[in-house]
């Protein structure tokens, strides 16, 4: 144990004078055949709690380069990942950074579709779906329908009770679908005693199923109002009812039939109009 004296300045330019007393520590498997050791002191209660320090300059800020020394090692490389730095110019450093890849995961299967191996024959504009046994392929054309209109439609002359006004054949379809009708004329009856319908068919003029009915008032209609389709065949009707199969062309008429009475009616070209859209299923 020793007594010391020390002469310093504050941080704040003050004379500042310690006496202390100052315990040497002295490493527990020191030999004293060596005649010397290291001995480390500070005043009692350790040298932070020591006020008699000088502020220092401050030091210059780091300066971080934007580029990084990139090591990728492979995934069963026995190195170990690493993050260092590299003073590359003065207060400017780098980082440096070994880093291991992931492992390989497992090898996958590719499976090929060739055309040879599906069912049917490959045609342009044809794609490819699930069969109906759910265990293959095959090609199939793609349900996208179109609308077709009559290439005329003819005016009803007055003493017809029932007129087929407009036809429209639509060709044949790969695949199975069902007409949906929209069209309008104007009925105007010969009399009082008149109501008529609009009716569409389906490939007979006279008897086949209706697809679209718009029903019509009694009278005359010297107003002119116009009778309108609503698509749909009657209610509780069977499924084929108004179902087209695929690769068979169909033909819808256009029909306006007295419903009640005993007058007759016209209809006019001019305001009559007629569609047929096909609705794959």
């Amino acid at each position: 144990m020793t007594t010391t004296t020390w002469n310093t300045t504050t941080i704040d330019g003050q004379d500042f004078l310690v006496i202390d007393t100052a315990l040497f520590r002295v490493p527990l498997d020191w030999d004293p055949s060596s005649s010397m050791f290291i001995a480390v002191s500070a005043p009692t209660g350790g040298v932070g709690n020591f006020p008699a320090l000088v502020q220092g300059d401050a030091g210059a800020p780091p300066g971080i380069d934007t580029t990084i020394n990139w090591t990728a090692l492979e995934a069963n490389d026995a190195t170990p990942d690493s993050a260092s730095w590299t003073e590359i110019s003065p207060d400017v450093y780098r980082l440096n950074l070994a880093l291991h890849k992931g492992a390989d995961g497992s090898s996958g299967t590719i499976s090929i579709i060739n055309a040879s191996d599906l069912v049917g024959s490959p045609v342009a504009a044809k794609t490819i779906v699930v069969n109906s046994n759910a265990d293959g392929f095959v090609f199939q054309s793609q349900k996208c329908g179109d609308r077709f209109v009559p290439a005329t439609i003819a005016n009803t002359p007055s003493g017809n009770a029932n007129y087929t006004l407009a036809s429209v054949v639509v060709p044949a379809q790969p695949w199975d679908w069902r007409p949906v009708v929209s069209g309008q004329t104007v009925v105007t009856g010969t009399g009082a005693d008149v109501a008529v319908d609009l009716l569409a068919r389906l490939d007979t003029a006279a008897s086949g199923n209706v697809v679209a009915r718009g029903i019509g008032g009694a009278g005359v209609n010297a107003a002119g109002w116009p009778t309108a389709f609503q698509a749909g065949p009657p209610a509780g009707s069977a499924d084929a009812y108004d179902r087209v199969a695929a690769n068979a062309a169909a033909t819808i008429y256009f029909r306006a039939e007295r419903r009640t009475g005993s007058d007759t009616f016209t209809t006019s070209a001019t305001t009559s109009t007629f569609c047929v859209r096909v609705q794959p299923i």
